[in-house]
């Protein structure tokens, strides 16, 4: 996923598939659930990752062989938006392995997708610290903080993403996002100021005027 807007981006709230759409000259506008679902970390398919496949708010990387059955089913019911069944079969889980990254990442998207973004924050920044080479979780942090308009922060998370996954075309193509997000805000103080030169409301109508980046989201992982 990626997302883009004019000044003050807000992101939106994962759902279906959390997506992040900064929408521009909103600043204040509403969150919104993104909509794709994305495959928690394998950390038994970190040796060969794949590409993560678009489908939505941010597309994820393709199952991995080993993925247990259980995971697939969380990730259909938070597909589904069966917030109530997702979490009894995540907690049920976490119960038995607590450190298990996989179902600690979904947990990290059903709070995210319900809402409770403080705990979101707080699940996925744990994984960082407990599974730092996981970039997913990187990648979803981002977004969040992205919705509270933090955008220097989530460029360090994904630049720390793609430095744990080079491949990694979503986190590249949000991190891009953020960038030219980034370049809007600079434009417009830009243009603000004493005396701009021509140059600079030309550039930002540009940014503006561009369907692809006007309508651009940030995409998460699930």
């Amino acid at each position: 996923m990626h997302f883009i807007g004019n000044s003050s981006p807000p992101l939106k709230a994962l759902s279906g598939a959390f997506l992040l759409m900064l929408v521009t000259a909103a600043a204040d506008a509403p969150s919104a659930h993104a909509q794709a679902m994305i495959s928690p970390p394998d950390i038994t398919s970190q040796v060969t990752p794949g590409q993560p496949p678009r489908t939505g708010l941010m597309p994820g990387r393709p199952m991995a062989p080993l993925v247990s059955p259980d995971i697939t089913e969380a990730r259909e019911l938070l597909s589904q938006q069966k917030w109530s069944e997702a979490g009894i079969l995540i907690e049920s889980r976490l119960a038995k392995k607590p450190r298990d990254p996989q179902w600690r990442f979904l947990q990290g998207v059903l709070f995210a997708e319900t809402g409770r973004r403080a705990e979101a924050i707080s699940t996925f920044e744990l994984l960082t610290e407990d599974f730092p080479e996981l970039a997913e979780s990187y990648n979803n942090l981002a977004a969040l903080y992205v919705e509270q308009r933090e955008l220097n922060r989530a460029r360090l998370l994904l630049e720390r993403a793609v430095q744990n996954r080079p491949d990694y075309a979503l986190a590249h193509e949000n991190l891009g996002d953020i960038f030219t997000q980034l370049a809007i805000q600079a434009y417009e103080r830009a243009a603000k100021s004493n005396q701009p030169a021509p140059s600079v409301q030309l550039k930002l109508d540009y940014l503006l005027k561009t369907p692809a980046i006007r309508g651009a989201r940030i995409t998460t992982n699930r």
